[in-house]
């Protein structure tokens, strides 16, 4: 069960510009800006050798747990992977291995089964739409 929008992520080429942008020039908030690589990135985005650095920011006076965030993804490796621009949408869910049965049985297609986050406290998949857009369905644990 789908229980709140948790954010949506842009592909940006280069960290520092954007960041500069959203930070500095729209005086957005930086949560986090942290880079991942490994394993656990490789079976979600079912690639070898792949790195990504990541930035969540919010507006001013708007940091709330639940208060949906927005994401710069800048993939270092490789780098045409995805297209820049809009990126992904993400969902809090409830019950995400149930969810993932149910909505494979209804003809959505997944990169991975959820798997639980060596980073943060969450188990997550990502989807596609009938329009190939990446949704990442996420549970916190």
């Amino acid at each position: 069960m789908i229980t709140g929008f948790r954010h949506a992520g842009v592909v940006v080429r280069n960290m520092e510009k954007a960041l500069k942008f959203y930070r500095d020039t729209l005086g957005l908030k930086v949560e986090k800006d942290i880079t991942l690589r490994g394993a656990h990135l490789e079976k979600i985005f079912n690639k070898k050798g792949i790195v990504l650095r990541y930035a969540k920011l919010y507006a001013p006076g708007q940091h709330k747990k639940d208060t949906p965030v927005f994401e710069l993804h800048c993939w270092m490796k490789p780098k045409r992977i995805p297209k820049k621009g809009f990126n992904h949408i993400s969902f809090t869910v409830k019950g995400l291995d149930f969810e993932y049965r149910r909505l494979s049985k209804l003809g959505v297609k997944f990169i991975s089964s959820p798997l639980k986050s060596p980073v943060t406290k969450t188990k997550l998949c990502f989807g596609y739409d009938p329009d190939g857009n990446l949704i990442e369905f996420i549970e916190d644990l």
